[in-house]
């Protein structure tokens, strides 16, 4: 992490805006193949983007375009506005403000979408069954497991996971500038005769 406290003022606006123009261009690209590929099949298939295959799958890798997207114009603005810069009150307020748009995507958003595209596209409702555990390993009962439950196991391990990730993330956060290999010393000018060197006012 110490890297990213050596960049300079150019290179943090140079990467900043990059990955916000990025961001921006692949977030439209993102919430374009959600909307076609979400539509229903009896839909015609006209305009300029009738080419887009509809179903779960490119609905899927919409999303998966969208947040990336969205991670990289967070990321941007961190870097561009607030990394190495003295920390002001209204600079603060911006990095909440960024942080809290990360939260509500993180913890919000994704886990509202999968639901979504889980009950809907992928039908994995509570009255499918999924599989049936062996009887042998249940004392001779009966058990079946649903698309429902799968569902809900799946959103719980990825709030799990989103969750610690952020905790370790704040944490490796406070190491910036931290760490750096020591910068090498100016070798100490010496005359011949041993005495060390000064340069004087002229």
């Amino acid at each position: 992490m110490y890297r990213l406290g050596e960049l300079t003022e150019q290179q943090r606006s140079r990467y900043g805006w990059s990955m916000m123009a990025l961001g921006a261009f692949f977030l439209v690209v993102g919430v374009i193949l959600v909307h076609y590929a979400g539509l229903p099949d009896d839909v015609p298939r006209t305009g300029v983007f009738w080419w887009i295959p509809r179903g779960w799958l490119p609905k899927g890798i919409g999303y998966l375009i969208g947040f990336g997207a969205s991670q990289l114009l967070i990321g941007g603005a961190a870097i561009a506005f607030v990394l190495g810069r003295r920390m002001t009150w209204a600079l603060a307020t911006f990095a909440a403000f960024l942080a809290w748009i990360e939260f509500v995507l993180i913890f919000g958003v994704v886990p509202s979408e999968w639901l979504n595209l889980a009950q809907t596209d992928l039908d994995w409702s509570f009255q499918r069954v999924a599989f049936t555990i062996p009887p042998w390993l249940v004392l001779g009962n009966e058990v079946d497991v649903s698309w429902g439950a799968i569902k809900d196991m799946i959103s719980m391990g990825y709030n799990l996971v989103a969750l610690v990730g952020a905790a370790v993330f704040a944490y490796k956060l406070q190491d910036i500038g931290k760490g750096a290999p020591p910068r090498p010393e100016e070798p100490e000018l010496v005359s011949p005769y041993g005495r060390p060197l000064v340069r004087g006012d002229s």
